[in-house]
């Protein structure tokens, strides 16, 4: 009885600790979810030993009802351990212990940190090799980049022109576009768990225009009016959106949607005015959201980012550099391509490589 007190103890401390609340019951609820589906999960020891080095001995948690051997009440084991409210730092050490090397063989243990660590980055963690031994790998929970802080409200996209705006309502954040409507999109619903997919955009667009939201119409509709907002002097940006599209057509409705000309700052006052204080950066050439914290921005630089009529501006070179510092430090991931890379078959090319790279990176595919 005395170490069922003793866990109490050491878990009232242990969330104490805790300054913020990283796995939400959600997540939790995610998390039992997947591991559900997955193989035995006390490996290669056997429930009594996984268990013991997590919860100690005797403590009401490590005696939790067993599941079969068909592993038909797992979910309720999970449950019953109290997955959904123990500590966090408990948590982790759990799901360390499931993936450990020493009690599971190698097939098994790719397939819990596989299926694992798209909903831990989720949470702003991950599960990373850190050691190896005998040709095995040892996986700790680390904190990854946490992404950018607070939630989409609205996505200004779609638009060469600098939108003419006003808050109709500053409370609700709720905005109206003044004049050239039909030149400016703005998403307003929230950015699901997954990110901002394609599919999540269709339906948007289908409600704006009354059309299908799953007719082939709707989405030769929305992509073309996407192309037709980039600018017809930048064939490289051209080329860098028909071919994720032309890439992964048979996969794209759900993969990130990749939004042309996104408005990050928005400055009533123009820079002249602003002086020193001026928005370094008011608009992204591309942005995807693999979640509402970890957001992607694609840069395609011609010669203007970086000179004046073919001769090299520093000064030019120094803002575009500081804007990208300032965009990171925000948790923005930023890649940037020069133009001159995105020609022709070349250009294709070096664009499939880089966006199978990159959902690779980000556990998109």
């Amino acid at each position: 009885m005395a170490r069922y007190h003793n866990l109490e103890l050491e878990e009232l401390i242990w969330k104490a600790q805790e300054n913020s609340v990283e796995f939400s019951q959600l997540a939790r609820r995610h998390i039992i979810s997947a591991l559900s589906a997955l193989p035995d999960p006390w490996g290669q020891i056997g429930a009594q030993e996984f268990l013991s080095g997590i919860f100690p001995l005797g403590s009401s948690l490590s005696k939790a009802v067993l599941p079969r051997s068909d592993l038909e009440n797992i979910r309720d084991t999970y449950k019953q351990l109290n997955l959904l409210h123990i500590s966090e730092r408990r948590l982790r050490a759990f799901l360390e212990k499931l993936v450990d090397p020493n009690i599971r063989n190698k097939e098994d243990q790719n397939k819990y940190v596989g299926t694992l660590n798209p909903i831990l980055k989720q949470c702003g963690w991950e599960l990373q090799a850190t050691t190896e031994d005998m040709g095995r790998l040892f996986y700790s929970m680390h904190r990854i980049q946490q992404g950018v802080q607070g939630r989409p409200k609205n996505i200004i996209f779609a638009s060469r022109i600098r939108p003419d705006l006003r808050f109709v309502d500053a409370i609700n954040n709720d905005i109206e576009i003044v004049t050239h409507k039909d030149k400016v999109l703005v998403y307003d619903r929230p950015i699901p768990q997954a990110g901002l997919l394609w599919q999540n955009l269709q339906e948007w667009w289908a409600d704006q225009c009354g059309l299908d939201p799953k007719s082939r119409e709707t989405t030769v509709h929305l992509y073309q009016r996407l192309y037709e907002s980039l600018p017809e002097n930048s064939p490289p940006q051209r080329l860098f959106f028909t071919t994720y599209f032309k890439e992964h057509k048979d996969s794209f409705v759900n993969l990130p949607a990749l939004l042309p000309e996104v408005w990050l700052h928005y400055d009533l006052q123009t820079i002249a005015q602003r002086g020193r204080d001026a928005l370094l950066r008011q608009r992204m050439d591309f942005l995807m959201l693999f979640s509402h914290a970890e957001r992607i921005v694609f840069e395609v630089d011609g010669a203007q980012h970086y000179s004046d009529n073919g001769v090299a501006n520093p000064s030019k070179y120094a803002r575009m550099a500081a804007a990208d510092r300032e965009l990171r430090l925000s948790g923005y991931h930023v890649y940037r391509f020069g133009g001159s890379e995105l020609q022709g078959p070349k250009g294709e090319e070096t664009i499939r490589r880089f966006f199978h790279a990159l959902f690779r990176r980000h556990g998109q595919k």
